[in-house]
């Protein structure tokens, strides 16, 4: 039988090698780069031009949430992480890390810094995922003990999208969240939206959201108001 934990492992470990494979494919020239980037905000239907770097990677008749998960996340991938750009483009020594473009499991994306253990599933998702990045994005605006960040309503707008909502907000959102202090954790991303359409698996990635964005939000602007009393007193 097969546990949701179990489901989650999967799910995580799959969505982590697609991941892996799409940062390899954007390294290689800006052309591949150029044609995933044109799937943002399109249906899988629509996203011709993806489809060879997409398709191939699902299965044979897939779910309509798990396959329009992966043309979305390829394609904001392709977008917003600095990984994904064309080898020659990149520093030399990340140009010559081919491990580098297969590290898909952070969520940080700090050069040279790599976690000596990996995280465990709970903790993966609860601290990747797009909630605890926005969280660290509003944080220091944020004051008080029952702070309320700028990016609340639309995370919570975004809560109550159906499957196609969903895909037209997220780039909406993911432009925010480019600003923050790191990006979305992509597998963890891939591995919350797969499953958008089956009510209990949505309703827990909403929450672990939700959690994770009002847990890193207060205790961010704990950390702000502490620094900001800290320099007063220098003063």
């Amino acid at each position: 039988m097969t546990t949701p934990e179990t489901r989650s492992s999967q799910l995580l470990a799959e969505a982590d090698a697609f991941v892996g494979r799409t940062i390899a494919a954007c390294r290689r020239d800006a052309g591949t780069g150029q044609a995933i980037r044109s799937a943002l905000g399109h249906t899988p239907a629509e996203a011709v031009r993806a489809h060879r770097y997409v398709a191939a990677r699902l299965p044979d008749e897939p779910a309509a949430d798990l396959e329009w998960a992966h043309y979305t996340v390829a394609a904001l991938i392709a977008l917003y992480d600095p990984r994904a750009k064309p080898a020659k483009d990149l520093p030399s020594d990340e140009s010559d890390d081919d491990e580098a473009a297969q590290d898909t499991g952070q969520g940080e994306h700090e050069k040279g810094k790599r976690r000596k253990q990996p995280l465990s599933l709970s903790r993966r998702l609860r601290e990747g995922n797009l909630g605890a990045v926005l969280g660290a994005l509003d944080a220091p605006d944020t004051s008080g003990e029952d702070p309320e960040g700028r990016s609340a309503p639309r995370l919570q707008s975004l809560f109550r999208e159906d499957l196609a909502g969903l895909h037209t907000a997220l780039p909406g959102v993911m432009r925010l969240a480019g600003d923050a202090p790191r990006l979305p954790d992509w597998g963890v991303l891939l591995h919350d939206i797969a499953d958008w359409e089956r009510d209990k698996r949505r309703e827990a990635a909403v929450l672990r959201w939700s959690s994770a964005y009002y847990k890193t939000l207060t205790t961010g602007a704990a950390n702000s108001d502490a620094d900001a009393e800290h320099e007063s007193e220098k003063n």
